[in-house]
């Protein structure tokens, strides 16, 4: 809790950086608040007050509930609206808010599983297993960052040999035992029959108020991976399959965003009982349609970058 806490606390501090205007406008709220507290003080005494402070801790509450009754991370269908403060709409191009560029550099690599770290607070993160992970095969990491380099969420993908997929999905290989023995680094990764959405993390969840900026980041990741997937995965006559598992609600609710859908439960391990999403047979046209839907409501937020595999030489592409 503590550490969530701190989270919040430093995203809200990066934005006031960012965005100085955010400093008056909080000011303004608290000089509001202690009027406020001060007027009812003088008309109704300690009920007055207590009324105010009940009223502060139940608004929030009910807004939270309110959001909870739909869906809080399938973007909705209309455009987004008016861009909360900060995040104002640019006409120009080379003026967007975000950027993805694909393959990544050494240097974003490493400030994403430090961030991953701090996120997760567990063993889960092992960060010499997953920069080896990065150099095997560089494509498959997505960066969702701005201008000034700060990270706002990542995804990335394991592309595993099929067998190999298949002993975990029986709960014969925990996952350990898959990255050992079923993982494919470049360029045999890019022939992969499996590809697994590893991690998809959304930063600003931390954050009530970027709900609706949120929506348009996991957007932003899901038109950027499927570009990646498109453009460095070949796609055999039977299709790939794509899978992923959901450790809560809004991991769930971003898998669907890729069409994916429950097929079964994790049988051994730290996502045991949990559900594994899959899209078996997925075609280069599926994909294309994906893309289509979430580039066309996002291009005009985010640049994405993707350089093709023969641009790349295989030293840059880790070395950035």
């Amino acid at each position: 809790m503590w550490e969530q806490l701190q989270q919040r606390i430093q995203l809200r501090l990066d934005q006031m950086r960012k965005h100085p205007e955010l400093i008056l406008l909080y000011s303004l709220a608290f000089v509001g608040y202690i009027l406020t507290m001060k007027e009812a003080n003088k008309q109704l005494g300690m009920i007055g007050i207590l009324a105010v402070v009940a009223g502060t801790a139940f608004i929030p509450y009910l807004a939270a509930r309110l959001r909870g009754a739909r869906s809080i991370e399938l973007p909705d269908e209309k455009d987004d609206g008016a861009a909360p403060l900060g995040f104002l709409r640019s006409s120009a191009e080379d003026d967007r808010p975000y950027l993805v560029r694909i393959p990544p550099s050494t240097a974003v690599a490493y400030d994403v599983i430090r961030k991953a770290q701090d996120v997760f607070q567990s063993d889960a993160i092992d960060p010499e297993e997953d920069m080896k992970a990065f150099f095997s095969d560089p494509y498959s990491l997505i960066c969702l960052q701005d201008s000034d380099d700060n990270i706002f969420g990542f995804t990335d993908y394991y592309a595993f040999e099929k067998n190999h997929f298949k002993l975990f999905l029986q709960g014969d290989y925990g996952f350990d035992d898959l990255l050992a023995n079923g993982l494919l680094a470049h360029p045999k990764a890019r022939k992969a029959k499996v590809v697994y959405l590893a991690t998809i993390l959304n930063l600003s969840y931390l954050l009530d108020s970027m709900r609706s900026e949120r929506r348009r980041q996991n957007g932003i990741l899901v038109w950027a991976t499927v570009s990646a997937i498109l453009e460095y995965q070949e796609f055999p006559p039977e299709g790939i399959d794509l899978y992923g598992i959901g450790w809560d609600k809004g991991g769930a609710a971003i898998l669907k965003m890729f069409d994916l859908e429950p097929a079964g439960r994790v049988m051994r391990g730290l996502a045991e009982g949990k559900w594994i999403y899959r899209r078996h047979g997925v075609q280069r046209q599926d994909l294309e349609a994906i893309r289509a839907r979430y580039q066309k409501r996002y291009e005009r937020w985010c640049e994405l970058e993707i350089r093709r595999c023969a641009d790349v030489a295989p030293s840059a592409a880790a070395a950035g």
